[in-house]
């Protein structure tokens, strides 16, 4: 899976039997004939790069398109590159918004747009569904609802994995934090102690991609049974083997769930890596035929990525089904506020945006673990903290 950035990391659409009837009319944010504008905000540039996304959306909109659209009308994908900079976020949400006409923006996948744009998403009563949720603010707004669980929830995730499936006594934490972001993973941790009662025996959020020794050496001498990680992955365990830490499990956050990593970690390490959607690299797994079929007919690169593209795409266009009427932003926003949860086939819970003040209704992760120069689907599905299976 091709990440550029240290951070995060489907099944068929839906059909209803709804039926459309759509006029012609004038309403504030988008017109009520030709085509249903829908706008989003990814990195195709700079730091945190995601141009699969855009292009998977566009793919299941042009599959859309061509079974006759919405109620005869084409969905027009818009999508703006912010290259990761605050100012052309905040640029980006605006044209889309007040020049575009979006009607809502939906595959979104940078780093600082919910933070940036969740007051004018609020402002302007329009929603946001991304397919990638990084910073806190994607979780925490009125207005925006990521399909997936984020770094946060898979961070709780992953220490509830160690603690209660892998039942370690002593579980720490070394993190790469970005700015703004330590709230977010405190947060997370504070979650699973509530869940289980248990606290970290050694944590460290500032943990940098140099020489992993001094880092290894804490966790070997706190007598850390497991270790949740989120940077650089070959020299970590190519170190953490130097030390003799073989019997250590290690839990990777989903950046790391890649086929060049898991050639680097050696045969002899224990390392298991948590994904935010069906492990991408087992196509037989439930929605993961669908996105495949999808990607490779349009040439886009197999990532996570694109899968959280495929599934904001796929609860888009199922919530647009249900609109009886004009589709304007207004009616678009009334359908996500009030719409039924979605049970979606790539995901540990059901998707759904609803009237609330924040939104972070995907949880849990599956597990793979490292064998053999690959990733091994482990059994028992997706590990929802405080679910009992």
């Amino acid at each position: 899976m091709k990440r550029t950035h240290h951070r995060a990391a489907a099944a068929a659409v839906l059909s209803l039997t709804v039926p459309l009837g759509l006029t012609a009319c004038s309403d504030s944010g988008g017109s009520t004939d030709g085509p249903i504008k829908v706008g989003a905000i990814n990195g195709i540039t700079g730091l945190f790069q995601t141009p699969e996304v855009p292009k998977t959306v566009k793919a299941v909109f042009d599959e859309v398109n061509a079974a006759g659209g919405i109620g005869g009308r084409k969905l027009e994908l818009v999508s703006k590159d912010d290259a990761m900079d605050p100012q052309r976020s905040g640029q980006a949400a605006r044209e889309l918004i007040q020049s575009s006409k979006v009607v809502a923006f939906a595959g979104s996948s940078s780093a600082v747009d919910c933070g940036l744009n969740r007051a004018t998403y609020s402002k302007e009563k329009i929603v946001s569904i991304p397919a990638v949720g990084v910073d806190p603010a994607c979780f925490t707004s009125p207005n925006i609802a990521p399909v997936n669980p984020g770094p946060y929830g898979l961070t709780t995730a992953m220490l509830y994995y160690a603690s209660e499936t892998l039942k370690r006594d002593k579980v720490c934490l070394n993190y790469t934090v970005l700015p703004g972001s330590g709230g977010g993973i405190e947060a997370a941790i504070k979650e699973w102690t509530n869940l289980t009662g248990k606290t970290l025996a050694l944590k460290n959020l500032a943990v940098g991609n140099g020489d992993p020794t001094r880092y290894l050496v804490a966790d070997k001498n706190a007598g850390c049974q497991a270790v949740v990680y989120n940077a650089v992955v070959g020299p970590w365990f190519a170190q953490a083997r130097t030390q003799g830490m073989q019997k250590v499990d290690f839990l990777l956050a989903a950046n790391s769930y890649t086929d060049a990593n898991a050639k680097v970690i050696p045969p002899d390490m224990s390392a298991y890596a948590g994904t935010e959607w069906q492990p991408y690299t087992d196509t037989t797994l439930p929605g993961n035929g669908r996105w495949a079929k999808l990607v490779e007919a349009h040439g886009i690169q197999k990532t996570a990525f694109s899968q959280g593209a495929v599934m904001a795409a796929d609860v888009f266009v199922q919530v647009l089904k249900t609109i009886k009427g004009d589709i304007t932003r207004k009616t678009v926003t009334d359908a996500f506020k009030k719409m039924k949860p979605i049970q979606y086939p790539m995901v540990g819970t059901p998707w759904v945006f609803g009237p609330g003040k924040e939104h972070s209704p995907i949880k849990g992760s599956r597990f793979v673990k490292a064998e053999n120069g690959g990733w091994k689907v482990l059994p028992g599905g997706f590990t929802v903290p405080g679910k009992v299976s």
